[in-house]
């Protein structure tokens, strides 16, 4: 029954497509939620997009801008009307051409992204962070001793985001005024599947959020270059270095996965992962605080030591 529903919804689609945009679709592909199709070589996404207009049309503008930059994010297929989406039903649906192949992120590629102004609203992290939190709280009230690795795990890692959080906290006032970059809407996979030029992950921030999600993926991946970490430390100001330590310390991955194992996408043996890791991440955040400028927040979290 399933696969005679995506074949009902892919022929539509297919029709939906040549009717919009004159586009002969031969098959319709699905990885990781994601559903595109090929022109020749190229790849072309197929988006269901919910949220506003205003933004949907700023991210126009900006992956326009981004491309005539040489940073080729994936870009906007204008339709049959010559506008860059098609309404259907309660959504708009906008195909985005995929420019870049590149897999491997480096912090090359996100340094691309910073010092760009853009009309996109401002990435709340704060509240983002704490909402986040709240939720994930919530949801563990309800299977109490289910997941004995979530559970066993949960008030370390809540720990350290309540840190990152208050840390943040104290410079709430600098943070709009800061938010001089792209980032981006960050998920572990996003390193791995070539996200970075997706323009439905951008948000306005500052540009050390990307760089610690960089750091952390590095990090867990067995990859990490700590000599490179310290060249990155040595050219912050005071308000970077805070933001780059306080997103170290907010566990973004692990928190992305518990949500993951209590919607039963993944399995909890994965967040072994993190639990074994956690001596090491500590190591990690002693070092970025024994080699940064000796901000007093940073250096009165006694228990990194």
């Amino acid at each position: 029954m399933t696969s005679f529903l995506f074949a009902v919804i892919y022929i539509n689609m297919k029709n939906f497509i040549f009717k919009h945009y004159n586009i002969i679709v031969d098959k319709i592909y699905s990885k990781n939620n994601r559903h595109y199709f090929f022109i020749k070589d190229d790849k072309i996404y197929i988006i269901k997009y919910k949220n506003n207009e205003k933004r949907l049309y700023n991210l126009y503008i900006l992956t326009n801008y981004l491309y005539h930059r040489g940073i080729f994010v994936n870009t906007f297929i204008i339709n049959s009307d010559n506008n860059y989406y098609t309404k259907y039903e309660d959504c708009y649906i906008i195909l985005l051409k995929a420019n870049n192949n590149e897999v491997d992120v480096e912090l090359f590629d996100i340094q691309k992204f910073f010092n760009i102004n853009s009309y996109l609203e401002d990435y709340n992290i704060i509240k983002e962070w704490e909402n986040e939190i709240d939720i994930i709280e919530r949801e563990l009230i309800e299977y109490n001793n289910e997941y004995p690795f979530i559970q066993n795990s949960i008030d370390f890692f809540i720990g350290l985001g309540e840190n990152a959080i208050s840390l943040l906290n104290n410079y709430e006032h600098l943070i709009k005024s800061n938010n001089d970059s792209i980032g981006h809407k960050l998920s572990f996979k996003m390193f791995e599947d070539n996200s970075l030029y997706d323009p439905l992950l951008f948000i306005k921030t500052n540009k050390m959020y990307d760089v610690s999600n960089f750091i952390k993926y590095k990090f867990f991946i067995n990859d990490l270059n700590y000599d490179e970490i310290n060249v990155i430390m040595k050219s912050l100001t005071e308000y970077e270095e805070l933001f780059l330590f306080s997103s170290l310390m907010y566990p973004c991955f692990y928190f992305d996965l518990v949500k993951k194992v209590l919607l039963k996408e993944e399995s909890e043996e994965k967040i072994k992962r993190y639990i074994n890791s956690i001596d090491k991440y500590v190591y990690l955040l002693l070092f970025c605080k024994n080699n940064m400028k000796n901000i007093g927040e940073i250096k009165s979290i006694n228990w990194i030591k």
